[in-house]
């Protein structure tokens, strides 16, 4: 592959950007030598914190790594996120190409906002005598000029004719605009006016719906019209008029633009063909085409049939999962929810490590320096760590030439990305994000799942172990002394008991004070994990007293400890450190129990501790 291509949009309107992403496909399947990398996220048209962690996967694109960026700037809704792309795209010093709105660095493509809202206003004008309008604009204070050309336009079509707009009203493009607005209209009693011009669809099919539920009937009591033509424009009742434009085309034209800036050339900025489709809401006879309305409601039906089931099998799943690794699996195995034949699931490498979130990077709000990737070949688990820079694996990125990139985040930290090599259905009909929203609450669940898993173990330990020297201590002894003394027993053929007790214990105390005599209890404790093997059983029984429960086949385990002792005397503490040692040893056929073992090593220990007093003139206890 000779091009990479990085593409930058805003999936807030998902069939616009689902037709969009197939223009670009297409490309890419008739181009061998082009690479098309998308980064497409949920984010919103308000600059809140969880919006900032949507956009973050744009800084995914290192746009250095790239010959050419395209950007869907008229999707790009945030002016501030717009500024930052255009920053960077000045940085990286690449051919960029920008649609329907202007990026400084960039050639725009697009289509004549400004003259296709004229030409759908003068169709009313004209062809319905409407002249009480009220226009409804999409977001005009954020630096994309499209809401503002429309409004434009408008407002060019009512000065050539004499007309006087009722009202402009300023809107967000939001489907909720239009039902507010038809709400709060009937709400204070006004007059409908002959029409309602809206900015885009989405809005105007707001209004149809809320006027509708109230009694309006459309377009007898009031005409409406929208702009993009998406696929549930016609499909509404009665069908929306509207302004048409192909996003597929336009997007495969905006690469190719790429593609002639990438090789030396300038193109000027290009003007895409546009339509007006006028239909039942405006009061023409053009209504929607019935094969394509069978077509859309047997698809729609059978795709969401199998969706919703593949879905709930694939929520029960992850909401069962112990950890990330089943969950790459659960992920991996339910790709046909997602749409695409492969699903690569990158999580960042502190996340990863660390379910403890105040262990992570100081910003976690950002990806990680690396991230880990679980993949299932043929059942085999494979693990890869890989820089974040590189987007997958050296070898995955050779192989897919479409790649879309989605990140994971729950609340305002960075959870990873998703990466998906096809188009998914489910965008089309507004069901991609919540996809990602029940992946990312199933990987929290796993996180604070694990979490807990981890603080439970810390406690239990705690509950077994003594908390000056760390061995088991009594609690310890009930839980797991037995089991391994038995598991000596049958596994080894035998087993070896010793009570151990400290000599001299109150004179270091007495001489040196208490924090000697824990550091010789604690020092005592490493000997014995130094001398013993990793499945034998060491704990504190009580005060300066300690029991080890050993494997049979160490017969050098007293000896050893002696000699440990004997090493640490001579490396210059305080205190000279002495143990007495009591022994039993068991071998396969002995009915002997592990409590009558103590008691056995116990007395031993006493016997010998009482001998070498004795040998020291000391009276005997």
């Amino acid at each position: 592959m000779n091009y990479r291509i990085a593409f930058l949009t805003v999936d807030w309107n998902y069939e616009l950007v689902e037709s969009t992403l197939h223009g670009l496909k297409q490309y890419a399947e008739e181009h061998e030598d082009v690479q098309l990398c998308v980064f497409d996220c949920f984010g919103k048209d308000v600059d809140t914190p969880n919006s900032r962690s949507e956009y973050a996967i744009f800084d995914l694109a290192d746009l250095s790594r790239y010959d050419g960026v395209l950007v869907q700037g008229n999707q790009v809704v945030l002016a501030s996120v717009r500024e930052e792309i255009a920053r960077r795209i000045g940085e990286a010093g690449i051919p960029a190409v920008t649609v329907d709105c202007p990026i400084p660095g960039c050639t725009l493509v697009g289509i004549d906002n400004r003259q296709a809202q004229f030409e759908i206003t003068e169709h009313l004008i004209t062809e319905h005598d409407a002249k009480r309008l009220v226009y409804v604009t999409g977001i005009l204070d954020n630096g994309c000029p499209e809401a503002r050309q429309r409004l434009e336009g408008f407002q060019a079509a009512c000065e050539k004719h004499g007309i006087t707009p009722l009202e402009v009203i300023p809107a967000t493009w939001r489907t909720d605009d239009g039902a507010k607005l038809a709400e709060r209209w009937l709400s204070e009693g006004r007059e409908m006016p002959d029409a309602f011009l809206f900015a885009n669809d989405e809005m105007a099919l707001g209004m149809i719906g809320a006027l509708e539920k109230n009694g309006y009937r459309i377009p007898q009591d009031v005409r409406i019209t929208g702009f993009d033509n998406l696929a549930s424009a016609e499909l509404s009742s009665p069908r929306l008029s509207t302004v048409s434009r192909d996003n597929r085309k336009l997007n495969y034209l905006a690469m190719e633009t790429l593609m002639s800036k990438i090789r030396g050339r300038e193109p000027r900025e290009t003007v895409m063909p546009h339509g007006v489709v006028c239909s039942e809401s405006c009061g023409c006879r053009e209504s929607a085409r019935p094969e394509y309305i069978r077509s859309q409601y047997f698809n729609q039906t059978r795709f969401l049939r199998s969706f919703y089931i593949a879905q709930n099998q694939m929520a029960e799943q992850m909401f069962e999962a112990s950890d990330l690794k089943e969950l790459a699996r659960i992920v991996e195995k339910n790709k046909q929810v997602f749409g695409c034949d492969k699903v690569y699931f990158c999580v960042n490498d502190y996340y990863y490590d660390n379910y403890d979130k105040t262990q992570w990077q100081h910003d976690s709000e950002t990806f990680g320096e690396e991230m880990v990737l679980t993949e299932w070949e043929d059942g085999e688990e494979r693990q890869v760590r890989f820089p974040t820079a590189g987007l997958l694996p050296e070898e995955v990125m050779e192989r897919e030439r479409f790649l879309v990139f989605y990140p994971l985040h729950y609340n305002t930290y960075s959870i990873g990305y998703l990466a998906m090599n096809d188009i998914s259905e489910a965008a089309k009909m507004n069901l991609h994000e919540s996809i990602f929203s029940f992946l990312e609450i199933a990987i929290e669940n796993v996180r604070k799942k694990c979490l807990l898993r981890q603080l439970n173990n810390v406690l239990d330990d705690l509950y077994v172990r003594d908390s000056l020297t760390g061995l088991y201590n009594r609690f310890g002894y009930k839980r797991f002394g037995y089991q391994i003394f038995t598991a000596f027993m049958l596994e080894e053929g035998g087993v070896q008991v010793f009570f151990i007790d400290m000599n001299d214990m109150k004179t270091i105390n007495d001489r040196l004070g208490h924090e000697f005599g824990d550091s010789a209890l604690c020092e005592t404790a490493r000997i014995l994990r130094e001398s013993c093997g990793p499945r034998d059983f060491i704990m504190r029984y009580g005060g300066d007293e300690f029991l080890v429960i050993a494997s049979p086949k160490n017969k050098r385990l007293q000896q050893d400890i002696h000699e440990a002792v004997h090493a640490l005397n001579g490396g210059g503490v305080p205190y000279e450190l002495s143990l007495s040692i009591g022994a039993v040893r068991l071998e396969r056929g002995d009915k002997r129990t592990l409590d009558e073992c103590v008691q056995i090593a116990d007395a031993q220990m006493y016997e010998k501790k009482n001998q070498r007093k004795a040998s020291r003139g000391e009276t005997a206890r």
